[in-house]
């Protein structure tokens, strides 16, 4: 990779701090940008998420001078853990990583941290589809209950169609206006007949997104399970792993090795930019810049007021990219005794009927904790329902769903944790934002084309593994290396 001088990035950068835009400056930004602190910096980078704590930390490397503004007062984005009492961990963001997640993976061998195998011994409950009640299965014979051949054949009809998707551009897919004028409900009551296989695959598949699968087109999902390497990948190996104390403290390591270039609690509101450069305003500094790299969900990117107005795509497109809606649910109990089950069960389940859709055995090692930890997903439509409910009695009826699959101690949890990344400020959503039916085609590489000397960041834009970490990682070295070479 090019090294890169401080000469050689401000020798173009706003002369003198006048930076010449079009545009009216109200009395109260007037106000603001006489009392915020003024730092000038190669790049700035909007969000200290991983991806762009990691187009910081590429660009470092590179040796440009960076300033990352983070609205929320910590560091980490989508990731948050919580340290337990008396020892262990849990994880209210993104907890996993696969084996073929390499930048990932990459940047935890670099931070220092370590991985531990998932909890993944034992059987996995399903809810039938042609006969009722749960089924406990091996991980070798997945669809060995009453149906689960008919999901089989339609996961295998999905992967066969993405397998043909560029998720370079994804727009060039044969029959791309029709796939992505259709919405994957439309894909799922076309080619799937049985009424339970079609809401259970259309559960497990859409859930990547977070998103109904009234919500997002077909193209799009074909494009996600592509770019996750597949089904098999996205319901498996992406869950392969988990992190030594979580994933947080992977993105502080990082921030800490940026040190003070990191500055938390400020909020970005406005972007003045031109061919010169940028300015960067946040509630208390404003950082001149030669470029800028948004690195924060799409729907807060469009948030911004940006002078001038960004091109009509880019701006159009982050009205049709909405985050997905998730609540994520962590029961602690004083044992793991799902794994004393006489049906040898792994603490993994999926119905795709109740509110709860999917479980799974989020355990530390026994050094670190002997308790149990059970984590839940309540995805889009079904935490729509809940959503509005005292949080109590919503904690009543998880409960008592998780008790069906896993016996009555279940109703006991010594701790219990919910989050619904929606109601969180600085995220409005939680796994990913997804494009709805028409945007990929009508904005085609608007999703991360740079405009002028600003870049796109943030999972959603991503080629390799969207909605994961891995994917925020790749699409914040992405960004980087667009500045790298603008200068290379």
């Amino acid at each position: 990779m090019a090294k890169f001088t401080r000469r050689q990035f401000l020798g173009t950068s706003i002369g003198g701090g006048a930076l010449l835009i079009g545009g009216d400056a109200t009395a109260q930004d007037t106000t603001r940008a006489k009392s915020a602190a003024r730092t000038r910096a190669d790049v700035c980078i909007v969000g200290a998420g991983y991806a762009g704590l990691a187009a910081a930390w590429r660009l470092k490397k590179a040796g440009a001078s960076v300033i990352v503004l983070e609205a929320r007062t910590r560091v980490g984005g989508r990731t948050w853990t919580m340290n337990m009492k008396g020892g262990g961990w849990i994880d209210l963001g993104g907890q996993w990583v696969g084996g073929s997640q390499k930048r990932y993976l990459a940047l935890i061998e670099e931070m220092g941290a370590k991985t531990y195998p998932s909890p993944d011994g034992g059987k996995t409950l399903y809810l039938g589809i042609t006969e009722p009640g749960y089924f406990a299965v091996t991980n070798e014979k997945e669809y060995d209950y009453p149906g689960g051949n008919l999901t089989k054949v339609a996961y295998d009809k999905l992967d066969e169609l993405a397998d043909k998707v560029n998720p370079e551009a994804p727009w060039n897919y044969p029959g791309a206006e029709e796939y992505d004028s259709n919405t994957f409900a439309e894909w799922l009551r076309k080619n799937i007949e049985n009424e339970n296989a079609r809401r259970a695959v259309g559960g497990l598949v859409s859930s990547v997104a977070c998103a109904s699968p009234e919500e997002i087109s077909t193209l799009h999902m074909l494009f996600l399970i592509k770019a996750c390497d597949g089904l098999k990948a996205i319901k498996n190996d992406a869950q392969e792993l988990r992190l030594i104390g979580g994933t947080q403290p992977v993105a502080k390591k990082v921030a800490d090795r940026l040190g003070a270039a990191v500055k938390t609690g400020q909020p970005v509101r406005r972007i003045e930019w031109n061919a010169g450069g940028v300015k960067v305003h946040a509630d208390r500094m404003t950082v001149e810049a030669r470029h800028a790299i948004i690195a924060v969900p799409p729907n807060l990117a469009g948030a911004i007021e940006y002078d001038p107005a960004l091109p009509t795509d880019r701006m159009q497109v982050t009205q049709r990219w909405p985050q997905g809606l998730v609540i994520k649910v962590q029961m602690v109990f004083s044992e793991p005794f799902w794994r004393e089950d006489k049906r040898q069960l792994n603490g993994a389940s999926l119905d795709y009927l109740a509110l709860v859709g999917e479980t799974a055995d989020s355990g530390v090692p026994e050094e670190y904790s002997k308790a149990g930890i059970l984590t839940g997903f309540i995805y889009s439509a079904q935490a729509r329902k809940v959503a509005p409910l005292p949080a109590e009695e919503r904690k009543k009826i998880v409960l008592q769903e998780i008790a069906k699959r896993f016996g009555p101690k279940a109703l006991n949890p010594v701790n219990y944790h919910e989050l619904n990344w929606t109601t969180q400020q600085w995220s409005r959503g939680c796994f990913t934002g997804f494009l709805t039916p028409g945007a990929t085609v009508l904005f085609r590489s608007a999703v991360r084309d740079p405009s002028g000397p600003l870049h796109w960041a943030g999972t959603e834009t991503a080629t390799i593994w969207p909605s994961f970490i891995d994917g925020a990682i790749r699409s914040g070295e992405r960004a980087a290396d667009e500045v790298i070479k603008a200068k290379g």
